[in-house]
């Protein structure tokens, strides 16, 4: 679903970006326009050719919401994608100022949100939870299982390849065989300030050294965080390798 915003300078204008950007991750059903939105979707999707995010994959514009009053833009539009694990792009105009959140879809054919086959709604391959996990849990592809089901409005929003399960985190509770969406999960901490750290040095050069340090900020796998040697007090740098553990380069 897409929302449009006017740019007023107060706490609504806030409102009302926080509500599109909720709105824009559901897959609501309204029916295709035509006429000036026909042009928005061919620039959006000129656009998301040439983005790496959508580079490669066979995307299309989902249908518009026909209820929005969308006015012409006297400037060149301007794309982005504020939401990296959602495939919505927001088109914002200048001149009259306005914005707009736009969900692409895979598959080259619109699909009928409302059709059913004859044995009844369409089943689509899902990651389920095997039992009840809880907030800030670091998950792992051991924890679902494949299962097929109607998902209807979440056809978007699932996850279904295990490999994206790595070095993430729940961000709420996912009960027994709940699906997984790509809003219950953000990129896990590894690290976490105030916690003692097992720290190597040397790895590949012929000698391996080790340490204690204290974490001096959060940090995620593959980031660099400042560390307090817990011997010596001395601050230094490490890069994140897993739970609790670093690596000085």
């Amino acid at each position: 679903m897409q929302m449009l915003c006017p740019i007023i300078p107060d706490i609504t204008r806030a409102k009302c970006l926080r509500w599109g950007a909720a709105l824009a991750l559901a897959t609501m059903p309204f029916a295709a326009l035509s006429g000036p939105f026909e042009d928005l979707e061919k620039e959006v999707m000129q656009w998301a050719n040439t983005t790496p995010a959508f580079q490669g994959r066979n995307m299309r514009v989902a249908p518009l919401d026909s209820r929005i009053a969308l006015q012409n833009c006297q400037q060149k539009l301007q794309f982005d994608q504020p939401f990296p694990v959602q495939p919505s792009v927001r088109v914002r105009c200048s001149q009259p100022q306005w914005q707009l959140f736009v969900t692409l879809t895979n598959g080259a054919e619109p699909a009928s949100p409302n059709r059913v086959s004859p044995a009844g709604p369409a089943l689509h391959k899902v990651l389920v939870s095997k039992e009840m996990l809880k907030r800030g849990t670091l998950i792992t592809p051991a924890m679902f299982v494949e299962a097929e089901m109607p998902i209807p409005g979440m056809e978007n929003q699932v996850i279904v390849d295990p490999k994206l399960l790595l070095n993430m985190e729940l961000v709420r509770d996912l009960t027994p065989n709940s699906p997984l969406r790509t809003y219950d999960v953000k990129a896990a901490v590894m690290v976490k300030r105030g916690q003692e750290v097992q720290v190597s040095a040397g790895q590949g050069q012929g000698f391996l050294i080790t340490m204690r340090a204290e974490a001096l900020q959060d940090g995620g796998l593959g980031e660099q965080v400042r560390l307090k040697n817990s011997e010596s007090g001395r601050s230094l740098i490490a890069v994140i390798t897993g739970p609790n553990t670093a690596r000085i380069r």
